[in-house]
């Protein structure tokens, strides 16, 4: 498989997944339903992400640029090397996609997962459907859907959120995940 096809092969399972009541809202790898919080919600932020994907022992990188504010939430994922896979963003009422590998991806759901990761547990909660539910402790989240996690979250490092592993048991993904620092020009 080639470079970061992997990454997107990852995400396309949850294909069987997109079949959704409302377009802000998304069917979550394992089961149930988050709909995507506004943006008011957080304080403006934008990120510079290394993420290392695994499936089943096979590893791909991906670079991921991530802009917040008040008009939404811009995604875009890229190669190592600068190549643009997917360009995602949200307006706060509908997530769309300007550039997407596989049509089955559904960009509610690349939305969800970066809310449920780093959005305030109380805007999280608003967004999970029944019988969805949120359980937090020190450095971890899990996102509960009849008794089972459909997806784990530990946050490691001294600032919020610069460190994340992510655990997707249904689809049997994880995902490492680093802020990379800040480049002024």
């Amino acid at each position: 498989m080639k470079p970061v096809i992997l990454i997107i092969a990852l995400l396309a399972l949850s294909a069987c997944a997109t079949d959704q009541r409302e377009p802000h809202c998304a069917v979550l790898i394992g089961g149930g339903e988050y709909c995507l919080q506004p943006t008011t919600a957080i304080s403006p932020f934008e990120l510079t992400q290394k993420v290392d994907a695994s499936l089943r022992g096979r590893r791909e990188t991906l670079i991921v640029e991530l802009e917040a504010d008040a008009d939404g939430i811009r995604f875009a994922g890229l190669t190592p090397f600068g190549h643009k896979l997917l360009q995602i963003g949200y307006d706060n009422r509908a997530a769309t996609a300007t550039l997407l590998p596989d049509s089955r991806l559904s960009p509610s759901l690349l939305i969800a997962l970066l809310q449920l990761a780093l959005w305030p547990a109380d805007a999280v909660r608003t967004g999970l459907q029944t019988p969805l539910t949120l359980e937090e402790s020190a450095g971890q989240r899990r996102i509960i859907f009849r008794d089972e996690a459909t997806l784990t979250i530990d946050y490691q490092g001294d600032s919020p959120h610069r460190r994340m592993h992510l655990t997707l048991p249904a689809a049997g993904i994880e995902l490492d995940i680093e802020n990379l620092p800040v480049i002024e020009p």
